[in-house]
């Protein structure tokens, strides 16, 4: 059983990635004919509609016990943070707040920086964001931090810096729009960051289903003076509409995914499993380049490209897992 809960949790996060590591490939289909805030209401206004009337509302109650508890991160800060008696209606309100904001402002950041940036080095840049969540728990909800993640931080920036060694100068110089491309990027992890301390809270109070919809709802609503469905109307063929309609199910599929993925699997290997994104969206970049070149560009990345990709994952590997190798080595110095 415990056998067949490993495959089923490896296959839902493997099936994450892939979700995850092909969306900027399909967003720099859309991105030139469609402007980021209509794309980006879309994409939740589908979510939120389909957690209002798909989902079935009586599969709460399974999820009643707090996420953060069932994971075994239990944080006397987190307890402390919230209410620690009646529900406090003004503080989750503002972590709700916050959280939106986060949430919604990543996406609108990330699909920004699809303009800039190739998809491999939009997922590149995007490893930032559980650096920034563990350096945030740590300083807001004083969460432990292991060495091995201290570790990942430097293995992750040299990553970043091997993968842009080619553009080094532009990213300082902000010429040619790489620079504003990664800026936009890592402005993305900090704000999502942002939205994962707050929704780590959040999860004390609320049940997970029930917190995604409220977001999803109030980001929809809150990005809909901002979109300009006309432009829809914009999108050159079949095709964009099809790449299009397949980033509204991409958040769908991913979201259902993960959240399975964590039900079944550990953890920390669900995180391990998902740092993979990056080499994924490599990976589909390829072959999609040799599918159909007059769609999908070539990375041109050199080998020390390469090699920072690898070390990138590793970084955010050790990151992700650092506590759990922690736990490890400890059991068996004993």
């Amino acid at each position: 059983m415990q056998a067949l809960a490993h495959y089923k949790g490896l296959g839902l996060a493997l099936t994450t990635v892939a979700f995850w590591g092909t969306l900027p490939i399909a967003l720099k289909q859309v991105t030139p004919n469609v402007d980021v805030f209509t794309i980006v209401w879309l994409r939740f206004t589908t979510i939120a509609l389909w957690m209002w009337f798909y989902l079935p509302h009586k599969a709460e109650g399974r999820f009643f016990v707090p996420l953060m508890h069932r994971l075994g991160h239990h944080n006397e800060q987190i307890s402390r943070l919230v209410a620690s008696g009646p529900y406090n209606r003004k503080k989750t309100l503002l972590l709700i707040l916050v959280a939106a904001l986060g949430l919604g402002g990543n996406f609108v950041l990330f699909n920004t920086s699809v303009l800039y940036l190739t998809a491999s080095a939009c997922q590149i840049v995007s490893q930032a964001g559980p650096m920034l969540l563990m350096l945030g728990s740590v300083l807001v909800l004083h969460e432990p931090m292991h060495r091995i993640q201290v570790l990942g931080i430097p293995v992750l920036l040299l990553g970043f810096l091997l993968f842009f060694n080619q553009n080094l100068g532009e990213l300082f110089s902000f010429e040619g729009g790489s620079g504003l491309g990664v800026l936009l990027g890592f402005s993305a992890s900090l704000v999502w960051a942002c939205f994962g301390v707050a929704q780590k809270v959040l999860l004390r109070e609320m049940a997970p289903q029930r917190l995604l919809r409220v977001l999803y709802t109030f980001i929809a609503l809150g990005l809909l003076p901002l979109a300009t469905p006309s432009y829809l109307l914009n999108l050159t063929g079949p095709f964009q509409a099809l790449c299009l309609a397949y980033c509204c199910l991409n958040t769908m599929v991913a979201y259902g995914c993960f959240t399975r993925a964590m039900a079944c699997w550990n953890t920390a290997r669900v995180g391990a499993v998902l740092t993979l994104t990056p080499l994924a969206t490599l990976l589909f970049a390829f072959f999609l380049h040799l599918l159909a070149p007059q769609h999908f560009a070539s990375e041109n990345l050199n080998f020390l490209g390469f090699v920072g990709a690898f070390v990138t994952v590793f970084g955010a590997c050790l990151i992700a897992m650092g506590s759990q190798i922690f736990t490890l080595f400890q059991h068996h110095k004993a």
